[in-house]
């Protein structure tokens, strides 16, 4: 009986060490989702920088125990999956949430329950809210522009100055020619 303890102690500590890692952790409802499916979600969230697990609720709540999921034990009722986002969380939604879209058309937030980013609470809207966001590469390159756009135009006044300068005095020299 004791070395049943100490095994689940383990597996509530493997989430735990997950859970830290993580950038996102999203909880879903697998109900009715075919192995061959969840099979191709775990692909792709694996490629994405993640993993999907699915065990027990009560060891999942016991690795998020100091953390505000335990204000959120609803989350973890019924047939419940984590997704874990270890690099970029947006793709991790992204897929999730895509999957979503896939297996219940006409409501894909229905099975998503919530999620925990940064230690806070994330309710399923604000997960297909950050599933839309672009990528983060692209947000990069956005924010790169808008910085790069005044010191552009700042390189190009003070490079026109000296050419006005230049012209005007090589005026003043043809005029007094």
């Amino acid at each position: 009986m004791r070395r049943n303890w100490e095994l689940k102690g383990q597996i509530a500590d493997s989430y735990s060490g997950r859970i830290q890692r993580s950038s996102l952790v999203v909880f879903f409802d697998f109900t009715g989702i075919d192995a061959q499916a969840m099979t191709k979600l775990r692909a792709d969230v694996k490629d994405a920088e993640g993993e999907v697990l699915v065990g027990k609720n009560t060891l999942f709540y016991r690795a998020f125990t100091n953390t505000v999921m335990s204000d959120h034990r609803e989350v973890l009722t019924g047939p419940t999956a984590l997704a874990f986002a270890y690099g970029d969380p947006v793709k991790v939604a992204k897929v999730i949430f895509d999957f979503m879209k896939e297996v219940d058309k006409d409501k894909p937030l229905s099975r998503i329950k919530g999620a925990y980013m940064q230690g806070r609470f994330l309710k399923p809207a604000d997960v297909q809210a950050l599933a839309e966001l672009p990528p983060k590469e692209v947000l990069v390159s956005k924010l790169m522009g808008a910085i790069q756009g005044p010191i552009y135009a700042l390189v190009m006044a003070l490079k026109s100055a000296p050419q006005k300068l230049v012209l005007t005095l090589k005026a003043i020299e043809e005029k007094k020619s």
